[in-house]
């Protein structure tokens, strides 16, 4: 069992050149992460407006500010949760089989550190790991897996066995705990308005291999928010193309996001601008983003997202989506299977601490519960 890698993504992106090639950087270890990394603050751009005298619903053009490699380091906390399941129908099968079902939850504290001066062109961060909880489950036929690294120790737990406890930076091998903790585990490139454009993994061949399966570059790729690079005032609309982490995205099912300034405010007592996220699709013969000729998609994803006014930092987005699909397998009609997947999707990206280590995961349970 196996959710859409953050590279299959990568590659459906690429198809349409949203995502293009691997990013600059070939170290196979990458570097190690500096500890109590902070972020630091651009200054406002010229033009913009003071966020302190803007309240929600209020009138006035604002420019938000470049938020290039200046804008520093920043830790973030992922959380997703996906639950969906598959089908396929045979004509020539005498009984249908029943539908895959399948459910991925993912916590996943990581930095973002920006390359200076990088040759592509683009804004290139490196993403490096501070700790992940990720559990998927499957029913027809059944299987688990739980994957635990932090605190110096990665487990690995399938179907209920431990098949992998390694505990201390001494450890060697092809899946230590010092190859993921405090490592850069990926690069993501994106264009002046935020968008995606490149995905890439790093790390030593094994962990890069292992972090390929777990869907953490994707989802952090779809939590970005673009930026118009114009003023915008309470109202503005602009869109943006981005993959789902589940395995709608490895099909290259993208969805167009509409982002709208809703006004500002202050969250968590920092000056922000509120954006609110919405998508809806509903449509027959509809074309994925690597060539997957789907009979019908409809889909709908809405959310929130505080953008920090001084920054341009992502102070925090929540949003939820879901999609159904269907396709028929080229060929004859008569014999051609038939495939169905629905997937639900939460996701929430917040700003943390990286001097403050938690004694337990969000969902309560303690880290390295005995099992």
């Amino acid at each position: 069992m196996r959710i859409a890698s953050s590279v299959k993504i990568a590659v459906a992106i690429a198809a349409t050149a949203i995502l293009l090639a691997a990013c600059a950087g070939t170290s196979e270890n990458g570097p190690t992460i500096l500890a109590g990394a902070d972020a630091t603050s651009a200054e406002v751009q010229a033009g913009s407006q003071d966020p302190q005298l803007q309240p929600l619903g209020a009138e006035g053009p604002i420019l938000l500010p470049y938020r290039g490699p200046s804008s520093g380091g920043v830790a973030y906390r992922l959380n997703l949760e996906i639950e969906g399941e598959r089908a396929t129908h045979n004509p020539t099968d005498k009984r249908r089989q029943p539908p895959v079902r399948e459910t991925h939850e993912l916590e996943a504290e990581f930095r973002e550190f920006p390359v200076e001066g990088a040759d592509s062109g683009d804004d290139v961060f490196l993403v490096g790991l501070d700790g992940l909880l990720y559990t998927e489950k499957q029913q027809n036929p059944p299987a688990d897996r739980e994957i635990e690294i932090a605190d110096d120790r990665l487990r690995i737990v399938n179907n209920g066995e431990t098949s992998i406890d390694n505990r201390g930076n001494r450890v060697v091998g092809p899946l230590a705990p010092r190859l993921f903790l405090s490592r850069i585990f990926g690069v993501v490139s994106y264009d002046a308005s935020g968008n995606p454009i490149r995905l890439a993994s790093r790390g030593a061949p094994a962990a890069r291999d292992f972090m390929n399966g777990i869907p953490i570059l994707g989802a952090i790729a779809y939590a970005m928010v673009p930026l118009p690079e114009a003023p915008i005032v309470p109202g503005s609309r602009w869109t943006g193309m981005r993959v789902p982490p589940s395995r709608s995205g490895e099909l290259g099912l993208g969805l167009t996001i509409d982002y709208t300034l809703a006004g500002y405010e202050i969250f968590e007592e920092v000056p922000c601008a509120m954006i609110l996220l919405d998508a809806h699709v509903d449509e027959y013969a509809f074309t994925g983003l690597i060539g997957l000729e789907f009979d019908r998609v409809q889909a709908t994803l809405d959310g929130t997202a505080w953008v920090e006014l001084t920054t341009s930092r992502v102070r925090r987005v929540v949003l939820s989506d879901q999609i159904r699909a269907s396709w028929t397998d080229a060929g004859d009609p008569k014999t051609a299977a038939e495939h169905r997947i629905q997937h639900t999707t939460k996701l929430e990206l917040a700003l943390r601490n990286p001097n403050r280590k938690a004694k337990k995961w969000s969902n309560g349970t303690p880290r390295f519960e005995s099992h």
